[in-house]
């Protein structure tokens, strides 16, 4: 099909030196205009542990269901059919990024969690080791991706 790249699985997202779209259509992604930020961008230059907490983080999100992401300058934003639940920035030591859960969260992994509407909290999050991507985050971003998928629209609002 014109207009599309495979999807390269060692880097989780399309590898060219065009720009592309990240929203999946099974393994297909769509050009974007030119001039906009990549996946690749975010991982140039960076060490090879952080790009290896990146791949794993987009394992994690891709365990949870189907998905789509946004490319932003600050950030990689992951998409459930109703609204973005997860980011991830590559930085030089680490990997930085957020979560959306419906409850605060407290470990040493979140730095910081805040509320951003009624009924949720976004959870500023920095992992700098592999397993820090552990059982628990997983279930965080489970919870997240529930958020993605319009699972805060039915419960109460929290107090």
């Amino acid at each position: 099909m014109p207009g599309h790249v495979e999807v390269d699985r060692a880097v989780g997202l399309a590898v060219s030196s065009a720009s592309w779209a990240v929203s999946r259509q099974g393994d297909m992604l769509w050009p974007m205009e030119p001039g906009k930020w990549t996946v690749q961008d975010h991982l140039r230059d960076k060490p090879p542990a952080v790009i290896a907490l990146y791949q794993r983080f987009v394992e994690l999100v891709e365990a949870c269901g189907p998905s789509d992401c946004s490319v932003s300058r600050t950030a990689v934003t992951f998409k459930g059919s109703r609204r973005g639940f997860a980011g991830a920035r590559p930085t030089s030591r680490s990997l930085d990024g957020y979560l959306d859960l419906q409850r605060r969260v407290e470990d040493p992994r979140i730095r910081a969690a805040s509320p951003y509407t009624r009924r949720l909290f976004v959870h500023q999050f920095r992992v700098t080791a592999a397993d820090q991507l552990d059982d628990e985050f997983a279930g965080w971003l489970r919870e997240a991706y529930e958020v993605g998928q319009g699972g805060h629209l039915a419960g109460p609002a929290r107090r």
